[in-house]
Formats: structure tokens, C-alpha cells, sequence
């Protein structure tokens, strides 16, 4: 079985690792050591001693001659530490497994060495110096079927390579039959000596491509790539190559590109890894530890110390993630010399393996596994070096823009031949776009620590192109593309504002358009105006800017006007009340920005407990209140400290003349007394205009109005008003539709709700002032025992004000009592319950529809006095500044005629004096509805339908003429009777 050099450290990973690569003198062995034919092919390797028996003495330190040759197997299969002469970082390599490096002289002491790409300095103690001639073989490069093959020499002491590594195709500038020598890789010498004497002088200018470095393709792509194998395809070469059918490798293509997709790592750059680490799935530690990249195998124990894992597929996700993703690829990770295989100078093999070939060897599988899948990968991407021969050692700073101003995300690091990949063929600005080794933020702002998601089309960085020489120009090359414009795809969540607020860009989504016809996500890298909002923006301006060019969207917003309250009125500002009577009381809410119409209801100077003032305005004195005077107070909800002030003058009942009482009057003053009384209660208007409501009603309670209950009913909207009517009043209902421009105002504050109808209901002359009349709404019977909401807009000195009202739909009628008419709007008391299901409703949502509306059919039968005890509804947000409903806006107008009612007693009423006793009152009061009425249809909402006057004024001139006689016929008998006594 195969075991393993690595010494695959990782704190990142997701188990623990050892510590640290780094070994002191110590020898560090290994059960097996390792090699690889051209071919990808992994076998065991003699790891003999390979010591000379007079190399290293102080007579070839001292020699003249420049073909010196160090050897570094000098204690079998074990670590030898060095220094790195540029950076000072510590290093380490197995002799085993590359014997030899070329004699650059010493310093301070130590060795100076150049072997896989380092330039070191080793303990002398730690290596032999002998002649190149004296070696039976030193490492060379060679072409063999257009290939370029490195063959490396475990032990200089016995000709033959102990690995052959592919390296790619041959460049033309090497010969077939030639032997070349390079401890680089890149430049290729003829002569040893030569060779020497251009590193000592830290040039390459008389290799045989001086101005032409070679880099082998694979083992300088960036693990920030991808493999053009799809799963399948990758599990089939795979299992091509495989000799066994126990390999823990077979059928891992999926794993691989899964993991890829996931966590950015080239699935065939891990693929070449495992099969070099675990000897294609057969080493022990893969198969008892399904551990296919010997993590955590430190070199002093493989066997005993690697890490266990459930699944192949689990340890192939882990090296992704933690090992790679955020460890070795990570910018911030301690062991960071670049996200690509490399050698002993950069790269992952810096780090993670003593083999100083290990990454030139995963390369070679790559090369093998590529060739029998049909080159897909080879050559595909393009390839920046940092730093072929190093001088200075930059440290470049990788952007996340093309400008020197823009954000430093991660630096490079000193080390020579670092590799980027190349977004772009060209330079944008003097910077080229490179794909990042770091996992970035969404906004491209900052590296994410702690991260292995990686995006490969966002997470993108910018490098000068200074320092940058492209020594692969890819297939996958394009032209630059440009940004050509952006758009707004999806629109923020908010675009509702008020004056004030700052712009909110959360929910929007924006795409890019290109040059090369494709379109991207750039949401989180776009940038907006801020600042408070004005009442006067109606867009803000989205920009986003790439390489220099910058384009733009707009978003419509909208900005309403701060909301500010100035005044609160009350209406009506005075009124008399009676103990035991209730009234409801409208209020306007004026300012800025259209304040909400809620405030908060209070009464003061109340004695009894049971005088109270509900939500909406509705105050309830108690037939116990011996207080003379009321203060009712609104308070706004938007700004507390603006409120209104309204008095009541709270009437007690006197009780005079009860009956069976000796009152000393005769029967002729009696008969006098007894004449009708005529209610003509007087006006009284405050200074502010509003209603000073003094006149003596069924709700106030006062005696004074007649007993002769009138009722005029609209037959097209099924509207019924009744009370102490003339019995020739007229009423007019316009039915106010969706269309008409008011229609929106009047129904704002429950546009929440169910509407079931807006109308503008007036009579043919004025209400006595204060006088208390049933108004009446006949709807659908589906909505029996639903609670609805009525809301009345009264105008007053230049104020529009809201009173609420509230009732239950019985038999089909909802009832109210009002005191003056102006619009209407009926609707179900279901705020916010119906907005989902808005679009999906017909016009019974806005206005009461053809089914909605019903009227009575039986003209003669009047209302049997129910008054609707309402209770408050909830206080209802709106704007005050409501329209007047012009004349001639309705959809519809009908008008009514008035209906004979009868009395308490059955009898039909006639004349305008017969008062209405309490007991008349307390009845009206208690009943909540009316009687139920059948139902027309209406079928043109915008055609206005005269209903044609059915009273008779000859009818009424005959009742007046027999009430007259009968009035006079009994006076007459009741003096013939006293004249008989």
C-alpha cells in the first residue's frame, strides 16, 4: 500500500490537523515514498540513503567550479528544513523525493540552494555539495511524443528518475534528444554551469527562452476555476484510469463537481490531488479512513494520525471547504502563498506537502485524466504571473475596483511566481480583473472570514497590470465586455414615502445589461442619492459604475407632505341635552399631509358614572346626572396636544301636573289648554358656526314636536327617512357611484371595508334645528346580523365634519338617527378583513349593486318608530378636506314621497301638532331596525330615475277639512254636556 508525504496542516479544517509544517532537524520519516511515471501513474520508490562518501567537504565550497550539486538525501525518507532567502520564511523538503538542487554559494553560514523554484538556505550539516560530475544523475527535462517530461532523481548515487512528470506539451523552443536543466521549471539550460552562474546573478538571460518563460498549465491554474467535465464525464475518466476495483476514487466525479460549485475549488485540480495523495484510491489510509488527500497524515505518522470520515463524498466536501476554501486559499490563512498548486517558491505546495513536486505531480494527473476525456481543460483560462524572477518582492494590493482609490481587499505577498486568473484579456484603467482568491462579502466591500460559499461571478478583484505578465492566454478569451445601461427589474419594497425619510432600497433588484448581449444581478454594488426626502422628488436616481463607465435607472417614488395637525373642531360646539338621552358628535381633524380624523373622546364634569362618551364620539348621559353643565374633549391621536372643547347643558325632567292631580282648573281653562301646541323652537348659532343644538327632539327629549310620524321612502335605493315630518316633504337620495370624482374622499376612510353604498340624502326643506329623524337603509338580506359602519360628512363653517355611527342589519334594514342630511357612506364593520380579496370582489365591495338594493314594495305600511340604538364604532383614519357632493355628481337621483304613519294607539295620524309621549320615545329607542321591505333592481347606475310624486294635495285639503269639523263637533257636545248638568 501506498502511504503519504503530505503534511496537510489545516486549523480551518472541519477536524482537527496538526499544528504546524514546520520541523526542526529532527527526522521526520514516512512508511512509503512515492513516484509518478508520465502517465499519472503512482508507485513506491526505493527511499535508500543516497549519501556520498566525500560529498560535502570544504574543499567544494571552496571550488572554483560552479557545476556544484546539492544533495538533499542525506538521511533517507525524511524532512530537511531551510529558510527561504527572500522572505525569511521557513520551508521544508524530503529528499526522497527530489534529491538534488543547484549550488548558488553559501551565506551566513549556510548553504545556498535553488530546488523547485525556492531559492533557500540550508544548515550545511542538514545536505552534501558534490561535483556534477560525480552524480550519476541530476533532475532534467526532456521530450518524449511532444511532451515535456520532468524527470526527478530521488538518489544521485544510481542513474534513473524516480519520477517522470508531465508537464504539457512541449514548447517549441526545446529540441527532442536534448537534455535540459531548470530548478525552476520555466527557463531551460543546455549547460549546467550556465545555468548556475544566471541564477547567482539572479537573471535568465542566456537560457535557451529567455524572453519566454514556460509555465506548466495546470500547475499554475488557480483552484479558483472550473472544470469543463460535467459529473458524469469526470466520473468516467476517472474510473477509466482506476486498477482497481476497491479504489475509494470510483464513481467521485459527482462529489467533485458538486463541491466545486459549492465552494469554488476546480473539481479536476482536487481530483489530481487525491489521486497523487492516496495513489488513485488505493493507499491505506484511503481505505480505512475514506481519507483521500492524507489530511492531518503529519509525515512522522500517516498511518496513525490521519483523519477519519464517514464518507468519501464527506471528506471530499471538507477538503473543499475547510482545507482549501478557508484555508490554503484564504488570502488571511497563515499558509497562504497563492490559490494554485505551484511549487516550493508559491502556491499550495509551499505549505502542504515536503514533496517539493507534489503540486507538479496532481498536475500530471490532471494532464493524464484531460488527454483521455478529450482535452477539455488544458489551456482554457488565462494566466497572470506576479513576479517571474524575483526582485524586490512586490506585495500587491487586489482591489475590488479598478482604481487605486478603491478598496483593498487582501495582498498577494511577496513570493515570486504567484498566479492570477484572468477575467479579461485586457486591462481596464491599468488594471486587469482577476477572479478572487477570497470569499468576498455581497457588496465586494471586504474578504469573508470564516466563509467557503464561493460565487464565481461576483466574487471578482482588480490587480495592477503593472505588475502582471499573461503567460496563458486562454480559449475561453472574449473581447472586454462594457456595461450598455441597467435597470430596475424588481422595485423596492417602499416607494411610498413622507417628507423627511430617507430612501429605502431593500426588495430592488438591478440587472446590468453588456456589450456581449448578457445581463447580471449588480443590486448590491449600486449606489442611490440619500438624503431626507422632499415632498417635490418624484424619482431618485440608481447608479452603478464598472471599469470607468457609470449608468443609471430611476425609481418612481412617491413623497407625501409631513403630517402636521393645526386645529380640532367639535360639532355641534353647545348643546341641550336631556337626562337619559344620548348624542352623537362629529369632529374635523385639519392640518397638513392629511392627518387621520381619530382622536380621543372624553367627558368632564360628568356626577354620575353612567354619563359616558364612547369611541366615536357618542355621548350617553344617565337618567342620574345632577350636574348642570358637560364638557366634552376630542384629542387628536397624531399630536395630543391639539384638542377641542364642545358644552352640553344637561336638562332635568320636571314632572308637572302628573295625572288624577286637583290642579284647580275648570273644565272650560281645561278645554282651552287643551288646543294643539305648535313646536317653533328657536336657532342659536355659536360665534365659530358650529350647531348650538337647543331644539326639543325624540333624542334630546324635549316635548314640543308633533305626534304625526311621517315616513318618505326612495324606492330606487330602498332609503327610508321618518320622523315629525310635513306630511308634502320630498326626499331626494343621488346615488353616489365609483365614478364620480368625490367617490374616492367620501369612502377613504373605510376603504378597507365592505362598501355597501355612497349617497348624498336631502330633503325639500330644512330640519327644524337639532330635530332628531330615523334614516334608513334597506340592503341584502345575506348581510342579517352584520354589523355595519355609517358615516355622515356635515359641513360647517368651512369644515368638514365625521360622525360615526354604528348598527346591526336586521330584516334586511339598517337605522340610524340623524340630524341633518348630506352624504352617506354604509358599510360592513369589517375593516382590513376584505383587502386580500379586493381584486376578486364585483361592485358590491364598492356601492351597494343590484342585489344589495332593496325598497319596500308596500307603500302603505310606514316604520313601526324603531330608532337605532347605536353604539360607537372605532375611530377611522381620514382627511377632513372631504368635497361637497356638487349637484348633478350622483350616478342616480330619485326622489320620494311621504308615507302616513300611524300612531302609538294604530289610529293614522294626520297634522303637524300631535306630540310624541316618552313612552313613544323609549319604544323608538330600544327598536334598532326597521321593518323589512322587498327588492327592485337598478339597471343603469348612470342614467337618474325620476320617481313621480304618488301624494294627492286634494286628499290633503279633505283630511284638514274633517279634522277641522270633528275638532268643532266635539267642542260643541262637550258645552252642550256641561250645559245639560
Amino acid at each position: 500500500m501506498f502511504g503519504t508525504e503530505s503534511n496537510a496542516e489545516g486549523t480551518s479544517g472541519e477536524q482537527a490537523s496538526a499544528v504546524s509544517g514546520m520541523k526542526d532537524e529532527n527526522a521526520q520519516r514516512l512508511k512509503t515514498v512515492t513516484g509518478m511515471d508520465e502517465n499519472g501513474n503512482v508507485y513506491e520508490v526505493d527511499d535508500s540513503n543516497g549519501t556520498f562518501e566525500n560529498g560535502g567537504n570544504a574543499q567544494y565550497f571552496r571550488s572554483a567550479s560552479n557545476e556544484l550539486v546539492v544533495n538533499f538525501n542525506t538521511k533517507g525518507n525524511a524532512v530537511t528544513n531551510y529558510t527561504e532567502a527572500a522572505s525569511g520564511s521557513a520551508g521544508y523538503t524530503n529528499g526522497a523525493y527530489g534529491a538534488d538542487g543547484a549550488y548558488l554559494g553559501m551565506e551566513n553560514g549556510k548553504v545556498k540552494f535553488m530546488m523547485s523554484g525556492v531559492i533557500g538556505l540550508v544548515s550545511a550539516s542538514d545536505v552534501q555539495v558534490v561535483k556534477l560530475s560525480d552524480t550519476a544523475v541530476v533532475s532534467g527535462y526532456y521530450i518524449s511524443g511532444g511532451r515535456l517530461i520532468h524527470g526527478i532523481v530521488g538518489d544521485m548515487t544510481t542513474p534513473g528518475y524516480a519520477s517522470k512528470l508531465d508537464n504539457g506539451a512541449a514548447p517549441s523552443y526545446l529540441k527532442s534528444g536534448t537534455t535540459y536543466y531548470s530548478y525552476d521549471g520555466h527557463y531551460f539550460y543546455t549547460n549546467y554551469g550556465t545555468m548556475i552562474t544566471d541564477y547567482q546573478n539572479n537573471t535568465r538571460s542566456h537560457s535557451v527562452n529567455a524572453n519566454d518563460p514556460y509555465y506548466n498549465y495546470f500547475q499554475y491554474l488557480p483552484l479558483r476555476s472550473k472544470t469543463e467535465y460535467s459529473a458524469a464525464q469526470l466520473s468516467s475518466v476517472i474510473n477509466g484510469r482506476l486498477t482497481s476495483s476497491s479504489s475509494k476514487m470510483k464513481n467521485t466525479g459527482t462529489q467533485f463537481v458538486n463541491q466545486q460549485n459549492t465552494y469554488g475549488i476546480n473539481a479536476l485540480v482536487m481530483t489530481g490531488i487525491a489521486a497523487n495523495e492516496s495513489g488513485w484510491g488505493t493507499s491505506s489510509i484511503s481505505q480505512s479512513n475514506n481519507n483521500l488527500f492524507g489530511l492531518n497524515a503529519v509525515d512522522s505518522s500517516p498511518g496513525t494520525s490521519a483523519n477519519k470520515y464517514s464518507s468519501v463524498d464527506e471528506c471530499i466536501r471538507q477538503f473543499a471547504n475547510g482545507w482549501m476554501s478557508r484555508g490554503y486559499v484564504y488570502p488571511k490563512d497563515s499558509r497562504y502563498r497563492g490559490g494554485f498548486l505551484g511549487n516550493k517558491a508559491s502556491g499550495l505546495n509551499v505549505k502542504y506537502a515536503s514533496d517539493p513536486f507534489w503540486g507538479e505531480k496532481a498536475a500530471g494527473v490532471m494532464y493524464s485524466l484531460d488527454i483521455s476525456g478529450g482535452s477539455k481543460d488544458s489551456g482554457r483560462y488565462t494566466i497572470g504571473i506576479k513576479d517571474i524572477l524575483y526582485k524586490s518582492g512586490s506585495n500587491l494590493n487586489v482591489r475590488n475596483s479598478n482604481s487605486t482609490s478603491s478598496t483593498v481587499l487582501y495582498n498577494t505577498g511577496i513570493h515570486s511566481n504567484y498566479a492570477v486568473l484572468l477575467k479579461e484579456s485586457q486591462a481596464s484603467g491599468s488594471f486587469y480583473k482577476i477572479q478572487s482568491d477570497a470569499v468576498l462579502n455581497s457588496g465586494r466591500t471586504a474578504v469573508s472570514a470564516g466563509v467557503g460559499e464561493y460565487n464565481f461571478d461576483n466574487m471578482y478583484a482588480f490587480v495592477s497590470s503593472d505588475y502582471i505578465t499573461v503567460v496563458n492566454k486562454g480559449s475561453d478569451m472574449a473581447a472586454p465586455k462594457k456595461l450598455e445601461s441597467i435597470s430596475i427589474s424588481t422595485p423596492p419594497s417602499r416607494t411610498v414615502y413622507t417628507e423627511g425619510d430617507e430612501f429605502d432600497v431593500s426588495g430592488i433588484t438591478v440587472k446590468a445589461k453588456w456589450s456581449d448581449n448578457t445581463e447580471s444581478d449588480v443590486t448590491n454594488n449600486v449606489t442611490y442619492n440619500a438624503g431626507a426626502l422632499t415632498k417635490d422628488m418624484t424619482s431618485v436616481t440608481i447608479q452603478y459604475t464598472a471599469d470607468g463607465v457609470t449608468k443609471t435607472a430611476t425609481q418612481n417614488i412617491t413623497v407625501k407632505e409631513k403630517i402636521t395637525v393645526t386645529t380640532v373642531s367639535i360639532n355641534p360646539l353647545s348643546i341641550d341635552l336631556k337626562t337619559g338621552m344620548s348624542r352623537t358628535f362629529g369632529v374635523a381633524v385639519a392640518g397638513t399631509g392629511s392627518p387621520a380624523q381619530t382622536v380621543t373622546w372624553s367627558v368632564e364634569g360628568a356626577k354620575n358614572t353612567d354619563t359616558k362618551i364612547d369611541s366615536t364620539g357618542k355621548l350617553q348621559v344617565s337618567n342620574e346626572e345632577t350636574a348642570d353643565i358637560l364638557t366634552i374633549k376630542a384629542v387628536s391621536t397624531v399630536d395630543t396636544s391639539k384638542s377641542a372643547t364642545a358644552t352640553v347643558n344637561v336638562i332635568k325632567e320636571i314632572v308637572t301636573n302628573p295625572d288624577n292631580a286637583d290642579t284647580g282648573v275648570t273644565d272650560e281653562e281645561e278645554l282651552e289648554t287643551d288646543k294643539p301646541e305648535v313646536n317653533n323652537p328657536d336657532m342659536d348659532v355659536t360665534e365659530e358656526g358650529q350647531d348650538k343644538d337647543s331644539s326639543q327632539n325624540q333624542d334630546n327629549g324635549f316635548e314640543g314636536s308633533t305626534d304625526k310620524i311621517v315616513e318618505v321612502k326612495d324606492n330606487t335605493s330602498g332609503i327610508v327617512v321618518s320622523g315629525a315630518l310635513p306630511e308634502d316633504a320630498k326626499l331626494r337620495v343621488d346615488i353616489i357611484g365609483k365614478e364620480a370624482e368625490n367617490y374616492a374622499e367620501l369612502t377613504k376612510l373605510v376603504n378597507t371595508n365592505t362598501i355597501l353604498g355612497a349617497f348624498d340624502i336631502s330633503l325639500d326643506r330644512e330640519l327644524i334645528d337639532g330635530q332628531i329623524v330615523q334614516l334608513s337603509f334597506t340592503v341584502n338580506a345575506s348581510y342579517n346580523g352584520r354589523d355595519v359602519v355609517v358615516l355622515h360628512y356635515k359641513e360647517s363653517n368651512g369644515n368638514t365634519f365625521v360622525e360615526t355611527y354604528k348598527a346591526t342589519v336586521k330584516d334586511n334594514v339598517v337605522t340610524i338617527e340623524v340630524s341633518s342630511f348630506s352624504p352617506y357612506v354604509i358599510a360592513l364593520d369589517d375593516a382590513g378583513a376584505n383587502v386580500a380579496d379586493k381584486e376578486n370582489e364585483s361592485d358590491k365591495s364598492e356601492g351597494i349593486t343590484e342585489d344589495e338594493l332593496t325598497t319596500s314594495q308596500n307603500s302603505g305600511s310606514g316604520l313601526s318608530g324603531g330608532s337605532n340604538n347605536l353604539q360607537g364604532s372605532n375611530n377611522l383614519q381620514g382627511s377632513n378636506n372631504l368635497p361637497t357632493v356638487p349637484s348633478g355628481a350622483p350616478v342616480g337621483s330619485t326622489e320620494g314621497t311621504p308615507y302616513t304613519a300611524q300612531n302609538k294607539n294604530g289610529n293614522q295620524t294626520s297634522g303637524d301638532n300631535l306630540r310624541v309621549d316618552k313612552k313613544s320615545v323609549s319604544e323608538e329607542t330600544n327598536d334598532k331596525t326597521a321593518p323589512s321591505s322587498g327588492k327592485i333592481k337598478i339597471s343603469d347606475k348612470n342614467s337618474q330615475n325620476k320617481v313621480p310624486e304618488t301624494g294627492d294635495e286634494s286628499q290633503v285639503v279633505m283630511w284638514l277639512l274633517l279634522l277641522i269639523f270633528s275638532f268643532g263637533f266635539g267642542v260643541y257636545n262637550m258645552r252642550l254636556s256641561r250645559i245639560k248638568k
